[in-house]
C-alpha cells in the first residue's frame, strides 16, 4: 500500500529536481527523502528517477506516479482544509536580484484579493519557490515560463554625472570610469566583455536596489535595463551605441504544478508591465 508521506516526497523531488530541494520544502532531512522515495521504488519495482550529476530526471513510471497521485494528494489537502477550518494556501515567491518586484505588484494585489487565503511567503532560495520573478535566462531547469515583457540595457549614471546630460553613450565615453558590478546578471557581463577601455569595477551590489542607490551616490556607473530609471529619482539610463543590443525578457517562472501553473497563468492574463 502507498504510503502518503513518501508521495509527498517524491512529488516536491519531482517539482525541484532534487532530493535536498525537496527536503527543505517538506522541513525534513535529504536522507529522510532519499530512503522515503527508495521504499517507493522498491514497492513499485522500478526506478522513478535517473539520478545525474545536474540533477533528477523523471522515468516513464515517476512520470506515471505523478499525474496520478498529484489529484490524490491535492484532495487529501482539501480534506484536511475541510476539517481543520480555514488555513492560508502558501505561495512561495523568489524575486530576482536584477528585478524589482515593484513591476508585479498589480498582480499580487489582484491575487490576493481573488485568493482571501492566499499568503505569500517569499524565499531568497530559487528551489523553494512555486513562483519566480526572473529573466528568462536565469530560469532554473524543470520550470515553466510567462514572458511578459522583453527589455534593453543601457548605462545607468548619477543626475549629477556630466554624462547624464548626452542622449547617448558610447564605450570609448566611459574610458577610465569606475564601474559597480552586478555579479548577479548575466547580461551585464556580456555588456562588460565588449569593453577594453580600462573600466574598473570598484564595488558589486547584491541587489539592483542597492546598486541604484550606490550609482546615485556617484560611486560609479553600471548597465542596467532602461526601466530601472524608473526606480530611482537621483539615476538616468542612457543608452549605448556603437554595440549590439543587449535584451532580456521578463517574466513568471513557475514550478510545473497546477497550483504554480494556473498562478502564473493568471498573472500572463493581467498583462503586467513595467
Amino acid at each position: 500500500m502507498l504510503e502518503l508521506t513518501p508521495l509527498k516526497y517524491f512529488q516536491a523531488a519531482y517539482e525541484t529536481g532534487t532530493f535536498s530541494a525537496s527536503a527543505r520544502l517538506n522541513e525534513v532531512s535529504q536522507p529522510s527523502v532519499s530512503a522515503a522515495i527508495a521504499r517507493l521504488e522498491a514497492h513499485l519495482d522500478g526506478a522513478l528517477f535517473h539520478r545525474r550529476r545536474d540533477g533528477l530526471v523523471p522515468t516513464a513510471l515517476g512520470h506515471e506516479l505523478y499525474q496520478q497521485s498529484g489529484p490524490v494528494l491535492s484532495q487529501i489537502r482539501q480534506i484536511e482544509t475541510r476539517l481543520t477550518g480555514r488555513v492560508p494556501v502558501v505561495l512561495r515567491v523568489y524575486c530576482q536580484s536584477d528585478t524589482f518586484i515593484g513591476s508585479f505588484q498589480t498582480g499580487l494585489k489582484a491575487l490576493q484579493q481573488e485568493n482571501v487565503d492566499l499568503q505569500f511567503r517569499f524565499t531568497d532560495d530559487i528551489d523553494l519557490a512555486d513562483l519566480l520573478f526572473c529573466s528568462e535566462d536565469c530560469l532554473p531547469r524543470g520550470c515553466g515560463f510567462h514572458r511578459l515583457w522583453t527589455e534593453h540595457y543601457g548605462v545607468a549614471l548619477s543626475c549629477d554625472d556630466g554624462l547624464a546630460l548626452a542622449n547617448s553613450l558610447r564605450l570609448e565615453d566611459l574610458q577610465g570610469r569606475a564601474i559597480i558590478g552586478r555579479p548577479y546578471c548575466p547580461s551585464a557581463d556580456q555588456l562588460l566583455s565588449f569593453s577594453d577601455n580600462g573600466l574598473s569595477v570598484v564595488a558589486e551590489a547584491v541587489h539592483d536596489a542597492q546598486l541604484l542607490d550606490l550609482v546615485a551616490a556617484g560611486l560609479g556607473i553600471a548597465f542596467v535595463p532602461f526601466g530601472h530609471a524608473k526606480r530611482h529619482p537621483s539615476v538616468v539610463v542612457r543608452p549605448l551605441d556603437g554595440e549590439d543590443p543587449v535584451a532580456r525578457g521578463v517574466g513568471v517562472g513557475y514550478r510545473k504544478n497546477q497550483f504554480a501553473a494556473s498562478i502564473a497563468k493568471a498573472f500572463q492574463i493581467k498583462g503586467e508591465q513595467l
